[in-house]
């Protein structure tokens, strides 16, 4: 039996993007969490989490278990103060478009 993996061809965050929410940290609701208290694996999945990427496919770009992309994304929602990847894309969007919302 085979299996097709369907992979988005296009990157959802440029790296442009990506550098101004290191610079800047995640923009939370009430505050500023800065994403540079993250360790460089943390950071690695954190991005590609940015990216869409579901966990099997992170853990095959990184060359780790699926399991211990799921315990990295643990650390990182508990560093960052949130509870899923959606507060994380969200806080990356508010930090990326927070000037544009001002308008």
């Amino acid at each position: 039996m085979k299996t097709h993996e369907v992979r988005e061809p296009a990157v959802l965050i440029t790296a442009a993007e990506r550098m101004q929410i290191e610079e800047n940290g995640i923009t939370a609701l009430n505050s500023v969490i800065p994403i540079n208290c993250l360790s460089k694996r943390e950071l690695q999945v954190a991005h590609k989490i940015m990216e869409g990427r579901s966990n099997k496919v992170i853990a095959s770009e990184l060359f780790i278990s699926e399991r211990t992309v799921k315990f990295h994304c643990a650390n990182i929602y508990k560093k960052l103060n949130i509870s899923s990847r959606s507060a994380l894309i969200a806080g990356c969007f508010r930090t990326i478009y927070q000037g544009a919302a001002s308008l």
